[in-house]
């Protein structure tokens, strides 16, 4: 069995209606801000919340509210610093880049200019970056949580009528919308307001498999569902309930390929995957170049992207370019390495992969408050020489427990009070390992 996340986008999307359904479906609302806190904005935002009635419905409301004045206008280039200078994870990292990095194609095409020089404005606020990041927040959650591996939507109502702009009044629905929805099943004309914003369907167009041109699919005729969260919009109709409802679904049926983690797979160490390892060699690039190529990859939904260098034949020095991903993902990676290196040929290959269940906290240190990663496991293999039972296993060979301090978090500590990263980490894990015991 196969648990979904559907869209019901019959009433459209934006980013807070995202939020909002996705955490009336079940996503741990202080986790949600918990993790916000990691794009290193504090006191910029906060994140409120309450329940609404959206035509008879009873929906979720978010709202993100700026606490100081903000920037007119962001880059792409500021964006993507903002994210890739945070703490989320790197799953995060690369949904949320990759989600920016669909709005900031659209726009560039929509005003005739090059991604890197695209300027945000509406979308560049605080507000959006916030819905963003929460969405690659929220979906890292079911898919780590409750067991989701795939996002699909339905058709994307895009509203009517006129919207009002940073470039003034635009017949909706707006450019950048038609150009992400390029493709995709849409209607239009149920309300007279704009009912997708550009945030809302990059969102799908980044994450629902059904959506992306590289990997349509068509959604299960037979599920179950699960669960439901409505997300509520800031307008009232008065045909319809200005909401997003998603689902959460269990599917029998064939989605495609099993990339994301196996949950039917349990080893004594965590979670087994399979995943693809593309790979090329590179002899006649600059380095710089080669720098950026990686950066674009993994902004693009490379898991890991890494290098070594290598001779080849002739004598000559070169880059080995390897670069990990899921399965529906390496079509677009393959796509991405032949475009933006010199690459004319790539290799790849299955790779299973097992990681330790991972989870974070913070500890209250003298330095400040220091995020530690917990990584843990248990050895589960056979031993036939000593007869173990599954029972004395568990006793001979303790929990795998590994802790490390954030990086980010120590080097900020090190330099606000003129100490090395070393005496922080320290100081870190004395401190937790003090709190564990006395919790004994």
């Amino acid at each position: 069995m196969a648990k979904i996340l559907y869209y019901d986008a019959s009433a459209g999307i934006s980013g807070d209606m995202n939020l909002g359904a996705l955490v009336g479906l079940g996503v741990d609302f202080g986790y949600l801000c918990a993790e916000l806190e990691k794009l290193n904005l504090a006191g910029e935002f906060k994140l409120e919340r309450k329940n609404v009635l959206k035509n008879g419905i009873a929906a979720t409301k978010i709202d993100v509210v700026p606490l100081k004045s903000q920037p007119h206008a962001r880059s792409y280039a500021d964006i993507r610093q903002i994210l890739e200078s945070s703490n989320l994870s790197q799953s995060c990292k690369q949904r949320a880049g990759a989600i920016f990095r669909t709005i900031a194609q659209a726009e560039a095409k929509v005003h005739g200019t090059d991604v890197e020089r695209v300027h945000f404005h509406e979308v560049g606020a605080i507000d959006s970056i916030a819905d963003v990041a929460g969405a690659a927040i929220c979906l890292e959650y079911l898919f780590e949580k409750l067991g989701v591996s795939r996002v699909l939507s339905s058709k994307i109502e895009l509203g009517g009528g006129v919207a009002i702009c940073d470039h003034g009044a635009l017949s909706v629905p707006a450019p950048a919308v038609c150009e992400i929805l390029k493709g995709a099943q849409v209607s239009l004309g149920r309300a007279n307001f704009e009912t997708t914003t550009p945030t809302g369907a990059a969102i799908l167009k980044a994450c629902a498999l059904n959506l992306r041109e590289q990997d349509r699919r068509e959604s299960p005729r037979n599920f179950k569902i699960l669960s439901t969260g409505y997300g509520a919009g800031d307008k009232e109709a008065a045909d319809f309930a200005n909401a997003l409802r998603v689902m959460l679904c269990e599917t029998s049926e064939d989605l495609g390929s099993k990339d994301e983690p196996n949950l039917s797979a349990q080893t004594g160490y965590g979670e087994l995957y399979e995943q693809i390892l593309i790979s090329t060699n590179i002899d006649d690039m600059d380095a710089e170049s080669f720098a950026f190529a990686c950066d674009i990859l993994r902004d693009s939904g490379a898991l890991d992207v890494f290098s070594r260098s290598i001779f080849m034949k002739k004598g000559r020095t070169g880059f080995e370019l390897n670069a990990l991903c899921r399965k529906r993902d390496a079509a677009r990676i393959k796509g991405l390495i032949f475009a933006h290196t010199t690459a004319i040929g790539v290799r790849e290959c299955v790779v299973r992969k097992t990681e330790l269940a991972r989870e974070f906290c913070e500890v209250e240190t003298k330095y400040g408050k220091i995020r530690l990663k917990i990584s843990r496991g248990r050895v589960c293999s056979f031993n036939a020489e000593q007869n173990l039972t599954d029972e004395n296993l568990a006793r001979n060979y303790p929990e795998i427990l590994k802790f490390k301090p954030e990086f980010e978090d120590c080097k900020k500590a090190a330099q606000r009070f003129q100490t090395t990263i070393r005496e922080v980490r320290n100081e870190t894990l004395k401190k937790y390992d003090e709190t564990r015991n006395s919790k004994k």
